[in-house]
């Protein structure tokens, strides 16, 4: 039986076009100029019989036919989108997308990831590093892992640990200032963070310390930054552990206080409920958690 619904390409860009409500945003998106986007809507609507678009003297608006249409198409695009998925794990090499903030790769996974393809030979993994929250609903990214309180809505979410707040600082800066007790941080030079107000007065306040007279020397607006500040021995930060142990356990900073304070955010991992069952999701997160990678600092 011969079907009659539309070429499938102009349905993709009307889904974008409608989605972004502009044929120059759709253009953007799908690297194609604004007259083809234009061209292929009114071959589309042609082939419907109808418009689908409200044309307007600066840009185009989505009739109440477009509207109703386009929950059609994105249901049946999304559909397109699991089926090629699921086949794709099923038939073609596993292939294993991560997503996660730059200090967590580069002292938590990149490290480890060795004995995990050692473990898991069969499974590729590929990891986009950026701290910048991944879209699991429209970015080609398979699993997350992200800091915050565990609310990411239509998500499978499982919480990995929790995270503990230590002062930290180089070696060499610990020789220097032999700070001992936890009253002798007031005498020292204290890295700050720009886009947390008083971090330190919050942990400080937590230990049982008064910061009154503490001198805060350095100033970053990232967390990296910040950390790499101090392993310079330019002063002492708050780290977050356990994304800190393995340059802890090398001898790269030091914490000359066992104080801590627990941070009110935790590391998750985060994933589509469609791929609930994925074999390289379920072996990725176990060899995670079995691993000394999210054992927190101490124990």
């Amino acid at each position: 039986m011969k079907h009659k619904y539309p070429p499938l390409h102009l349905l993709s860009i009307f889904e974008a076009a409608a989605r972004l409500e502009s044929f120059k945003a759709a253009s953007e998106e799908l690297f194609i100029t604004p007259s083809a986007v234009s061209h292929q809507i009114k071959a589309l609507e042609s082939h419907l019989g109808f418009d689908l678009f409200q044309r307007k003297s600066r840009g185009v608006a989505v009739n109440n036919a477009g509207k109703i249409y386009l929950q059609y198409i994105q249901k049946g695009l999304g559909q397109f989108e699991q089926g090629t998925k699921k086949l794709q794990q099923r038939f073609a090499s596993p292939s294993l997308k991560i997503s996660c903030f730059t200090t967590l790769a580069s002292n938590m996974l990149i490290p480890q990831l060795g004995a995990f393809q050692e473990a898991h030979p069969d499974i590729e993994i590929r990891v986009e590093i950026g701290n910048k929250v991944s879209d699991l609903q429209y970015e080609d990214i398979d699993l997350a892992i992200r800091l915050g309180d565990g609310n990411w809505p239509n998500s499978i979410v499982h919480k990995l640990t929790d995270i503990q707040i230590s002062a930290v600082c180089s070696p060499s800066f610990a020789n220097e200032h032999k700070p001992h007790l936890l009253k002798d941080i007031s005498r020292l030079p204290l890295i700050d963070f720009t886009y947390v107000d008083d971090a330190w007065s919050y942990w400080a306040k937590y230990v049982g310390l008064n910061l009154k007279d503490s001198k805060r020397s350095l100033s970053f607006n990232d967390y990296d930054s910040a950390i790499n500040a101090a392993a310079q021995g330019l002063g002492m930060a708050l780290a977050m552990f356990p994304i800190e142990n393995i340059p802890l356990s090398r001898g790269v900073i030091v914490t000359p206080f066992q104080n801590s304070m627990p941070y009110a955010k935790s590391l998750y991992a985060v994933y589509r409920p469609e791929d609930a069952e994925r074999h390289d999701i379920k072996c990725f997160l176990n060899w995670l958690k079995k691993s000394d990678l999210i054992t927190s600092k101490g124990e």
